[in-house]
C-alpha cells in the first residue's frame, strides 16, 4: 500500500465514529478523540505532537489560500464590495493562523510529553 493511500486510509478512520465512547453523553467519538484520552506513552505523545504539526501545516495552507482568494477579488466588482470580500478573506485567514498557532502549542505540549 502506497503511503498516501495509508494516510488517507489513516485520516478516514480518524474520523469515523465510535460508538459508546463519547464522554459528552453522546453515543459516538471519533477516533482522534479516544486516542487523546488513552494516549499515555512517549510513542503516542510523539504521534498526536505529528498529528498537531500536521493539522498546523494545514491550517497555515487554508491561509493562504483565503489570502490568495481576497486578491483574486481585486477589479471584479464595485470597489465597496471588493473591499467586502477581500476582507471577509483577510478575517478567514487571520482566523486560520491563530487556529495552526493552536495546533503548534498543542503538539508542543504533546512533545513535551512524550519526553
Amino acid at each position: 500500500m502506497s503511503r498516501i493511500a495509508l494516510a488517507l486510509l489513516c485520516g478516514m478512520i480518524a474520523l469515523a465514529p465510535l460508538p459508546g465512547l463519547a464522554d459528552d453523553g453522546s453515543a459516538d467519538a471519533t477516533l482522534e478523540e479516544f486516542v487523546i484520552r488513552t494516549a499515555e506513552t512517549a510513542r503516542q505523545h510523539e504521534a498526536l505532537a505529528h498529528y498537531y504539526e500536521g493539522k498546523a501545516q494545514e491550517a497555515r495552507s487554508e491561509a493562504r489560500r483565503h489570502e490568495k482568494m481576497g486578491r483574486a477579488y481585486r477589479g471584479t466588482a464595485k470597489i465597496t464590495q471588493q473591499n467586502r470580500m477581500r476582507a471577509h478573506c483577510q478575517k478567514i485567514s487571520k482566523q486560520y493562523e491563530e487556529m495552526a498557532k493552536e495546533y503548534d502549542a498543542l503538539a508542543k505540549l504533546h512533545a513535551a510529553e512524550a519526553r
